[in-house]
């Protein structure tokens, strides 16, 4: 991992780091590289100016892909004050009034292990994360540097699913959603970025990060069915709708 000295981000006084290129998760034959930069526990101030430059977070590491050649992945926010759901998300929300969703912050989370396996195995069986034990696990929910929060979906005392995410000066970010797969019907994972949009909205915070958009990537393409929505390009947020991708 090379130091990135030179680095425009690095005025916090936060050392930043280059990682070398590897294959990229996303999209076939690139590679990925990241800048990135850990934060200290406690510095939770440093989350939103990290985040409104295009960094995401995972446990204490904030990175930003730096990929030789590829632009690929566009970090994205919804400004929540415009937002409205169409008729589709209605429905999605209507079909999931039975579900409660309390916030807490993630110091028990070894109940939901299990659940967390079975969605893996049943999306992901391919990925670095179906082999974590609950070592890792606890590490992915309770490693950060003091923002993080949980939001449980839970119905008749049984947790259907997850969402893990930041509580910012400026909004929410969401980090990582995982749901029962058995209850595919209730499109749990696009429910819960409406219903974390709606906590956005309650604390009357004007933006929920939604990490990165990648049209070609049909795991990260989906985020542009939440409009309006801000994309991020050339260090400037800018409305989705406005942008020709030709």
């Amino acid at each position: 991992m090379e130091n990135s000295p030179d680095d425009p981000d690095q005025d916090d006084g936060l050392p930043f780091y280059l990682t070398p290129p590897e294959p990229c998760p996303y999209l076939p034959d690139r590679l990925e590289q990241r800048i990135l930069t850990i934060v200290p526990e406690g510095q939770t101030a440093l989350a939103t100016p990290l985040l409104t430059v295009g960094f995401r977070r995972s446990q204490r590491m904030y990175y930003r892909p730096q990929c030789p050649g590829c632009t690929a992945c566009i970090s994205a926010r919804i400004p929540v004050a415009q937002f409205k759901p169409d008729k589709n998300f209605r429905r999605i929300l209507k079909r999931n009034q039975d579900i409660e969703t309390p916030v807490t912050h993630t110091r028990e989370v070894d109940d939901l292990f299990d659940l967390f396996q079975k969605y893996q195995l049943s999306r992901h069986s391919d990925g670095n994360m179906a082999d974590m034990d609950i070592t890792a696990f606890r590490d992915m929910l309770q490693d950060h540097p003091g923002n993080a929060r949980l939001m449980r979906c839970i119905k008749d005392n049984r947790t259907l699913g997850a969402m893990l995410f930041d509580d910012m000066v400026d909004g929410t970010s969401a980090v990582y959603s995982f749901f029962d797969t058995d209850e595919d019907k209730r499109s749990l994972g696009t429910w819960m970025v409406l219903k974390l949009v709606e906590y956005t909205a309650a604390q009357q915070k004007p933006y929920t990060y939604l990490g990165y958009w990648i049209a070609a990537s049909p795991k990260m393409s989906y985020k542009a069915r939440f409009q309006p929505l801000q994309i991020l390009i050339k260090n400037e947020w800018t409305d989705f709708k406005t942008i020709s991708f030709d």
